[in-house]
């Protein structure tokens, strides 16, 4: 059997715990912006340095692409990008940190770019 010394300590813990994991389940809803928040546009010409590090990375699949800078981490771009204006690939760029993530499927909310 437990000791009652023992277990205020025990609740204490599991309650700290628990208020731990309601902390990440209830961050403020600013911290969870939809695609078209984070990336809002409008649609920019991929420069020289991010279609290097696209070379770098392999990526072939990027004939045709325009990007939109993230609103919360400046730096970062999406990129959508097509070699047939049919199949799109979303992809995510930063290019001081040499980073490429993707290829993954164009968001919902945010329509490929016209005049492709």
């Amino acid at each position: 059997m437990e000791s009652n010394a023992r277990r205020p300590r025990k609740t204490a813990y599991h309650l700290s715990l628990a208020l731990v994991g309601l902390t990440f389940l209830l961050r403020p809803a600013e911290a969870r912006l939809l695609p078209s928040e984070e990336f809002p546009g409008p649609w920019l010409e991929v420069t020289q340095e991010i279609r290097d590090l696209l070379t770098f990375n392999k990526v072939s699949a990027c004939s045709q692409a325009a990007g939109r800078e993230s609103s919360r981490n400046p730096g970062e771009y999406l990129l959508y990008c097509t070699s047939d204006e049919k199949v799109w690939t979303g992809w995510r760029v930063r290019p001081a940190a040499r980073a490429v993530r993707g290829p993954g499927r164009p968001f919902q909310d945010i329509a490929p770019p016209d005049g492709y």
